[in-house]
């Protein structure tokens, strides 16, 4: 048999950024337009929008990456066959006239109602004079015309500044466009109350969604390793036995095990979402290309075999549970890809578990192991042979928990594994038929805040401390308390819950229903000190909500997490009663509670309280 070159696998090369031949990918400029395009449903969303009489501009904002451009050519594309399936020339000729008129300089097309349709393919190609000039005219399309506007969120923000200068020929009328994209972060509403300006931001859009797919990534798993025709040319290629690229594709693939092992990636992508990274489509398709071939070509794969047929040691690292986390990549190629970053936080490989690691073989390594794992057991004579053999044996353990990671069929202590021991409980805030009498999550959640002030009380206490902000950074060794909050008034919600409290209509925000949706943030809601203001609520991402666990444990690093220290304060110096007028001062001594009286003639008086 000859040695064969997948164009499939050539295809996923592509989305790397990594070679010096190779641009940056943007995802709509693959050759092959067989393939399908995920059904995102911010482009369900889109063909809704555009066809309520009020709607005048939408803007689709956030990082780069995230697949504004092609939101527009999917939408062009689906108005233009309507019920029909989209097809390969659709697309093509599609993306020709996106290119030619993508500057909002003529309709583009026009929608199912009729009205003409403007595309600004990229805010960014204008000067901001000339940036905030079309802002300006598109929140007024002619001929009662819908305009979509695609732009980075920073330039977004430039150029509105820009037509706010009123001296320099501003007009202010752009502002309403960051009004609403800040609206739509503090009350999760995509449009002003007009319904004339719907501002969608793309940075809640999730590769990890909680919906019947489960978002891009598992998607995009299934689609390039079960179709069999893309791996056909595989089966008659010589170096089939020792393709660790092959191998992957088996391993996903695989009718029994292929689901759980695409659902485990999926799940550390999820996590990685949740403790704050923001990972566009662009950068999740990276991950998944490197990973599933390893950083390697057919031709890096055909030479391997030629220099040895029957070789097995050089696999290990392509494999697709090694090359997820990118040991192989400098710093930086990780910076192409800032999500690797993200996914490297929670490498199952770095977390020792006892229950896990008892159960580890070496000699079940799979038909690709490390190294030959007799070499672990040799004699050892000098320092430098003991130093050789414990990063031997730490990346054979590396190794083994990460295969055991995506190989187990138990889901229940996936968060633990990727060192988050509050993970459960944080995806459980999201739970509508949680036990509401349960209030574990709640009080580790209050002693963790009272940790970050200094304060470490023992047991379940009824009430929450805060102190006076003097002593938040600078605590000796007693600190006045400035007030006491009452546990019972507390409540810890999910985001979309956080939003409907916020906004107080009622109404089940938007950007759920607009984006790929997921739920990346709880928040810690705590009565407002009078009733003529709003609750106060402290926002935690998932590695928040992790430190906080382990701060209200007893483990602390003010360097480390200083920044983290620093927003906490800030949120709970809300909560201070600047007001109390009382004589009587609560004062923390050590743990100790203590009242300070101001008597006759100025005497304080102390009294344990």
């Amino acid at each position: 048999m000859p040695l064969e070159v997948n164009k499939h696998v050539q295809r996923m090369h592509r989305y790397q950024p990594f070679d010096v031949d190779t641009s940056e990918m943007i995802y709509e400029l693959q050759e092959d337009w067989t393939q399908s395009l995920f059904p995102v449903v911010t482009l369900t969303y889109l063909l809704k929008a555009i066809e309520r009489p009020a709607t005048k501009t939408i803007v689709l904002t956030g990082d780069a990456g995230h697949g504004k451009t092609s939101l527009c050519a999917s939408l062009l594309a689906n108005l233009q066959v309507d019920t029909e399936p989209v097809t390969p020339d659709v697309r093509k000729a599609v993306f020709r006239e996106l290119s030619e008129a993508g500057d909002a300089s003529r309709p583009i097309g026009r929608t199912r109602g009729g009205r003409p349709l403007y595309i600004l393919r990229d805010l960014s190609e204008l000067s901001l004079q000339a940036g905030a000039h079309k802002l300006v005219e598109l929140l007024d399309p002619p001929d009662e015309g819908v305009a979509i506007l695609c732009a980075n969120e920073g330039q977004l923000r430039k150029c509105v500044a820009k037509d706010d200068n009123l001296d320099k020929d501003g007009t202010g009328r752009a502002r309403i466009l960051v009004e609403t994209l800040t609206a739509g972060i503090a009350r999760g509403q995509v449009s002003d109350p007009t319904g004339s300006v719907t501002v969608i931001n793309l940075n809640y859009q999730s590769v990890a969604a909680d919906s019947t797919i489960g978002g891009l990534v598992p998607w995009v798993l299934k689609q390039w390793t079960t179709q069999w025709s893309r791996w056909k040319s595989c089966e008659t290629c010589d170096a089939q036995n020792v393709c660790p690229i092959l191998a992957n594709r088996k391993e996903l693939s695989d009718p029994a095990q292929g689901p759980q092992r695409r659902a485990a990636i999926r799940d550390v992508f999820a996590a990685a979402e949740r403790t704050g990274a923001v990972i566009t489509t662009r950068q999740a398709l990276s991950v998944i290309s490197y990973m599933l071939t390893g950083g390697l070509s057919c031709e890096d794969v055909h030479a391997k075999y030629q220099w040895s047929h029957s070789n097995r040691s050089w696999q290990a690292p392509h494999l697709y549970h090694q090359a997820l986390f990118g040991d192989r990549l400098t710093q930086q190629q990780r910076h192409l890809v800032p999500a690797f970053f993200a996914l490297r936080k929670l490498d199952p490989g770095k977390v020792s578990r006892r229950q896990v690691d008892d159960r580890l073989d070496p000699d079940a390594a799979g038909v690709f192991p490390p190294a030959d794992t007799s070499s672990y057991l040799q004699r050892v004579r000098t320092t430098r042979d003991v130093q050789k053999q414990a990063e031997q044996l730490r990346g054979l353990y590396t190794f083994l928990r990460r295969a055991d990671f995506f190989n187990s069929g138990d889901n229940k202590d996936r968060f633990a594994r990727m060192g988050l021991q509050a993970g459960d409980d944080f995806v459980g805030v999201q739970d509508k038929d949680r036990d509401r009498a349960d209030t574990r999550v709640r009080d580790r959640f209050l002693k963790g805040l009272e940790a970050v002030q200094g304060i470490y009380r023992a047991g379940s206490n009824p009430d929450f401390f805060i102190l006076d902000p003097a002593f938040f950074t600078h605590r000796a060794r007693a600190a006045v308390i400035s007030r006491r909050v009452p546990s019972k008034g507390v409540e810890v919600v999910d985001q979309v819950t956080q939003w409907q409290e916020a906004g107080r209509t009622g109404l089940a925000p938007e950007m759920q229903n607009a984006v790929e949706w997921l739920n990346r943030s709880i928040y810690i809601r705590i009565p407002a000190i009078t009733p003529d203001q709003d609750a106060v609520s402290v926002e935690a991402s998932l590695l928040r909500f992790e430190l906080l666990n382990r701060w209200a444990a007893g483990l602390r690093s003010d360097v480390q997490h200083e920044a983290e220290i620093r927003g906490l304060s800030g949120s709970l110096a809300e909560l201070a009663d600047s007001l109390n007028k009382d004589d009587e001062i609560q004062v923390l001594v050590g743990n100790v509670m203590r009242k300070l009286m101001i008597d006759v003639g100025d005497k304080i008086k102390s009294v344990r309280a």
